[in-house]
Order: C-alpha cells, then sequence, then structure tokens
C-alpha cells in the first residue's frame, strides 16, 4: 500500500482542488504512480480529469477515481491502493463522517489556508479533528498547514501575519501541527491548468511556469522532509 495523503479544511473553496492538482502533477514528474480520489461532492478534480481526457492532456502516472462515502473510500483504497506510490484525496469541504474517515486513513494530512479569518478558522479545525483521531485512535497522523493564494501585497494583511502565531498557538495547546515554510502563491497558471491543460508539469516552460515549478518542487520537497522525519520520530 502506497503513502496516503488528505486535503482538509472545512471551508470550501480553500485551494485544496488546486493543491492536490499541482501535488500530484510534481510526483508524477518524479515516476511516482499517483491515485487521486475525488472525495468532494464539487467534484471538480472529477471535471478536470473529464477535460484533460477531451483535450487530449492526459497525464501520466495519474489516475483519478471518486468516493462519496466511508464505504467506498476503503473500497477504492483497498481495491486500488496496492497498484500506486501515493495516494491524494481531496476530503470534502464540510465536517462529516466521510471527512472523518478519510483523515483516519491518512498518513498526513495538509490543510492550505488563505489570509483570511473564516480559512485560518478552517484549518485550526482540521488540526483539531486530526489530533482527535490520534487521541482516541493511538493513531500517529501528521498534519500540516500550507499557506496559499499568497500575494505580494497579501503578505501586509493582518490575517497573513495572523496565520504563524495562530499555528504556534496551537502548538503551545499541544496540538501537533506545524507550518509549511513552502507558500503557493496567486498564479494565473495555476488556474489555467484547471481548463483541462493537465499538470503544470505538461506547461510550456515560460518564466511563469518555471517560476512555478520551481515553487511547487520546494513545497513536495519540504513536504517529504518534514514526513520522512515524522515517520523517523514514530520508529524511535
Amino acid at each position: 500500500m502506497g503513502r496516503i495523503y488528505a486535503a482538509v479544511s472545512n471551508k470550501g473553496g480553500a485551494g485544496k482542488t488546486t493543491f492536490v492538482t499541482l501535488a500530484a502533477g510534481e510526483y508524477a514528474a518524479r515516476n511516482e504512480r499517483v491515485l487521486i480520489i475525488d472525495a468532494d461532492a464539487r467534484q471538480n478534480l472529477s471535471g478536470w480529469w473529464r477535460l484533460c481526457h477531451n483535450k487530449e492532456n492526459v497525464p501520466a502516472n495519474i489516475e483519478v477515481t471518486t468516493a462519496s462515502s466511508s464505504r467506498s473510500l476503503e473500497t477504492v483504497i483497498n481495491r486500488m491502493g496496492a497498484s500506486f506510490d501515493l495516494i491524494f484525496i481531496d476530503a470534502p469541504g464540510v465536517d462529516t463522517s466521510l471527512q472523518s474517515a478519510i483523515v483516519r486513513s491518512a498518513d498526513l494530512v495538509i490543510s492550505p489556508i488563505q489570509p483570511a479569518i473564516k480559512e485560518i478558522e478552517a484549518a485550526g479545525q482540521a488540526a483539531a479533528l486530526v489530533n482527535q483521531i490520534n487521541d482516541d485512535t493511538g493513531a500517529s497522523i501528521q498534519h500540516l498547514n500550507l499557506r496559499t493564494r499568497v500575494t505580494v501585497t497579501g503578505r501586509n494583511m493582518e490575517a497573513y501575519r495572523y496565520i504563524r502565531p495562530f499555528v504556534a498557538g496551537l502548538q503551545q495547546a499541544d496540538y501537533r501541527t506545524a507550518l509549511c515554510e513552502t507558500e503557493l502563491f496567486e498564479r494565473n497558471v495555476y488556474r489555467e491548468i484547471q481548463n483541462g491543460l493537465g499538470t503544470l508539469q505538461m506547461q510550456e516552460l515560460t518564466d511563469t511556469v518555471r517560476k512555478a515549478r520551481t515553487e511547487v518542487r520546494a513545497l513536495i520537497d519540504e513536504i517529504e522532509e518534514r514526513h520522512q522525519a515524522h515517520r523517523k520520530d514514530r520508529a524511535a
């Protein structure tokens, strides 16, 4: 069974789907076999996948399927998981039994945060859910927060400046969570690929795409470094 990563936030439009698409493309470019499970009722990932097929921009090393319930999620993982190195799950943007099942199945949960109070609160709720499940089951699911849709001017916003101390406050309250140092900026190319253009890694290497790819590579390197450290801590 491959490792399982889930994008979780109780706020719709937080950036989960964009993150999953970007990350899956990077892992696939590194020759990992990636299964994306679209468990969000809005089915944005499934729509992207259909458009990719319609426009003949199907990424290599990626498959997409859906799960609409805890049972179907378990069935997909058991039936398909052994064929992939990595499973990415795009969770629903509401607190449901399916969201809890997704967290329980995951090795790592990542919560995108845009610089807005409701987004920050939603990431805090995701951290609380992960920690509750860890406490209740004895699991050691890792939780990371990812700043996304960042702009240069947005860095001066009070909400943006609040993200780091907010996560630090969760840590002081004994929540096992952390903040990624790598950020995803607001980039047109991230929106454009949702129109069936495949993955970021398939785009013509313009200056804009080069910057975006550098950003995504740095993010995936950081996620893997943090996850490997977490696994070593668990084994110690």
